[in-house]
């Protein structure tokens, strides 16, 4: 069994890793991409700062098609680069920075002790955590990335220009909740082969960094022990799921999932009825007012608050004041956060 004691001393593999922090870091704003920079030595110009621009210019000057690049190509290009240059917190302080550095030398092994579910019910309470733009933050443009990947997909695979992609890809979205549901009923599509050129092809080693003091608060909030189960509940399909709590270095730290199962038609997913009460059933919960919820999303939360869940809570990433005033007022029944690690703020009871 692994100790949730967390063991901050420097090995030689963190003095390592952290050297490579610090010399990178020095050089942060200067890094560029190779893209970038060959294409700076044509024209110029700055991809990263001035993608769609760039773009357009390409337009008019008939660039050819060999040296084109899409546009929703160049953006990804801009994304990764960001996420390169975002990988390490210079501001953060050097303890902050070499508890990452160990525990990216480190990363505990994925382990759901509960799986899937179903659970035996106990009508413990649990906490439900949702993964994207949750988990990790919605600035680190996952989110965006995806978008791209599907309009590949649907351009690819349907035969369709940008337009006629984005259309369609919108209309299912707006009637199913997900893209993938729609290319499934209408197209008869392999979910799970999606999935592997969409969520499985996301590059999150490159973005995801492990988050350390949310580690330390998930710790904090199971030794607590007035929970008894902490249990994802995702969209995506379960690699995904899996690969983000790795890569962040939560693992082992929750105890089972509830993820959007592609290879089951017609599928369920958040802000269904089916999707919540099936989250609750695998989690071994009979009353939903034990359930704590977290979610970035509106939607989700306004639906976890019409089903009778008991502690809702929404993630918006540096809400204004005026935001979480209009939120409050639409749905007065849950509680904004700013930050993931400002739970205790909003669950006091369980800290």
């Amino acid at each position: 069994m692994q100790s949730n004691k967390e063991n901050t001393s420097v090995c030689s593999r963190d003095k390592s890793i952290l050297g490579s922090v610090l010399e990178n870091s020095k050089h942060e704003n200067k890094s560029v991409c190779s893209v970038c920079e060959d294409r700076k030595k044509e024209d110029g110009t700055d991809r990263d700062s001035n993608w769609e621009q760039v773009y357009k210019q390409d337009e008019v000057n008939g660039a050819s098609l060999s040296r084109q690049k899409s546009k929703d190509m160049i953006k990804e290009e801009a994304i990764l680069l960001r996420a390169s240059r975002s990988q390490i917190n210079i501001h953060a302080s050097l303890h902050d920075q070499m508890e990452q550095a160990h525990l990216a030398a480190h990363l505990p092994k994925v382990y759901l002790p509960c799986g899937f579910g179903p659970v035996k019910p106990d009508n413990g309470k649990v906490f439900f955590f949702d993964i994207d733009n949750c988990l990790y933050k919605k600035s680190t443009k996952i989110h965006d990335l995806m978008q791209i990947y599907i309009h590949r997909y649907f351009k690819k695979h349907l035969h369709l220009n940008d337009q006629e992609a984005y259309r369609l890809h919108m209309k299912y979205y707006k009637e199913y909740g997900l893209a993938i549901e729609g290319l499934v009923r209408k197209h008869r599509i392999n979910a799970l082969d999606y999935n592997k050129v969409v969520d499985d092809a996301l590059p999150l080693d490159r973005i995801l960094v492990p988050n350390s003091k949310l580690r330390k608060l998930l710790i904090r909030l199971k030794r607590e022990g007035k929970i008894q189960r902490l249990w994802l509940f995702t969209n995506a399909y379960k690699n995904h799921g899996l690969r983000v709590i790795k890569l962040l270095g939560l693992g082992d730290l929750f105890d089972g999932m509830s993820f959007c199962d592609y290879s089951h038609v017609p599928m369920t997913c958040k802000p269904m009825k089916s999707a919540f009460d099936k989250a609750l059933e695998d989690a071994g919960v009979t009353d939903p007012r034990n359930a704590y919820f977290i979610d970035d999303s509106s939607i989700n939360v306004d639906a976890a608050s019409k089903f009778g869940w008991g502690h809702i809570i929404q993630y918006i990433e540096d809400a204004t004041a005026d935001e979480i005033s209009k939120r409050k007022t639409e749905n007065p029944n849950i509680t904004i956060i700013r930050d993931i690690v400002e739970l205790p703020k909003a669950c006091p009871e369980l800290f």
